[in-house]
């Protein structure tokens, strides 16, 4: 005897079985999911404008500007005329902020990198979760402070003045006053200030991924008879691998993007001291240039060209994280 479907809210058409219930159901889950699909447009498309405005017309703008060869009556014309004057100028300014910001990306990333894992680990053998909430502000508090103002800090610390607190530490040292400005001085300079700069923020993330390490590990390590720096080798680094692939992205990244604005008064003294760097050259292209006028598209140009080589240190950045997790994942 076949069941009534009918009393339990179902209905028999030619021997199929249909739940008008279960219909009604799937239509309201798919109602649903429209009203979330709206529902999140709504908050993501405030966001999605100001990245249009600010990053992709931005772009646009550059390549715009950097790729133009205006002919008669203003007709854009496609040239790569502008990348090449960069590099034939009779100053050499670019070519000389290209090869410092080079110099500043492959020396600063490293050495503050190093120092800040040096310095986690041994916060983290020292400081628990609670006390390392409470001096975590007191280390975050150089990354915070206004770059204008650290870098003025700087300038007066490096000066050559009699009351420069270095030039009197050199002094008790017995060593002569170092006249900071000078080009073969002026990148040592700009090192000590971008791994300061740096430190803050790699020291808290460090510390932060070390204190989430299973100390059971290191115990079993210890009874097993494990070195320290065997432990900090094969349990530590691995542990925090993400972390550190994480900071040398955004160490490169944030590197080439360096801009001694506040330790030289202007550009001409930056450059007098052989210290621009390739987004310094661009700020004072675009705001100023040669005798006294903007110049996008020398400006345009020069951000085309250091865009291809971040592009460039990226991708081998990429290779370099695959590589590392593999090794120590």
């Amino acid at each position: 005897m076949r069941k009534n479907k009918k009393d339990e809210g179902f209905v028999l058409i030619d021997d199929r079985v249909i739940n008008p219930k279960g219909k009604k159901a799937k239509s309201k889950n798919m109602e649903k999911g429209r009203f979330d699909l709206i529902n999140q447009l709504i908050w993501v498309l405030p966001g999605l404008f100001f990245v249009c405005i600010f990053s992709y017309f931005s772009i646009f703008i550059v390549f715009k500007y950097g790729l133009s060869a205006n002919g008669a009556n203003g007709v854009f014309i496609l040239s790569i005329k502008n990348i090449g004057n960069l590099f034939t100028e009779p100053t050499h300014e670019f070519p000389i902020a290209l090869r410092n910001t080079l110099i500043y990306v492959l020396v600063s990333v490293p050495i503050s990198l190093l120092i800040a894992l040096w310095t986690a680990k041994a916060l983290s053998n020292v400081l628990s979760k609670r006390a390392f909430a409470f001096f975590q502000s007191a280390f975050f508090l150089p990354y915070v402070t206004s770059a204008l103002a650290v870098a003025m800090a700087f300038s007066i610390l490096f000066s050559t003045s009699d009351t420069s607190l270095l030039t009197q530490l050199l002094a008790k040292l017995g060593l002569s006053r170092v006249d900071w400005k000078e080009p073969k001085n002026a990148m040592i300079m700009l090192i000590i200030y971008g791994v300061w700069k740096m430190l803050p923020f790699k020291i808290i993330m460090f510390t932060a991924a070390f204190l989430r390490v299973d100390k059971r590990l290191y115990q079993a390590a210890s009874i097993d008879g494990v070195p320290r720096w065997q432990q900090f080798w094969k349990i530590s680094v691995p542990q925090i691998m993400p972390v550190i692939i994480y900071m040398i992205t955004t160490g490169i990244i944030g590197s080439f993007k360096f801009m001694p604005f506040g330790l030289f008064a202007n550009y001409e003294e930056a450059v007098k001291s052989q210290a621009q760097t390739a987004v310094f050259f661009i700020f004072s292209r675009i705001n100023s240039g040669s005798g006294g006028l903007p110049s996008y598209s020398t400006g345009g140009a020069a951000s085309i060209v250091l865009m291809v080589i971040i592009l460039i240190m990226t991708l081998a950045n990429r290779q370099l994280s695959k590589y590392l997790n593999k090794k120590y994942r």
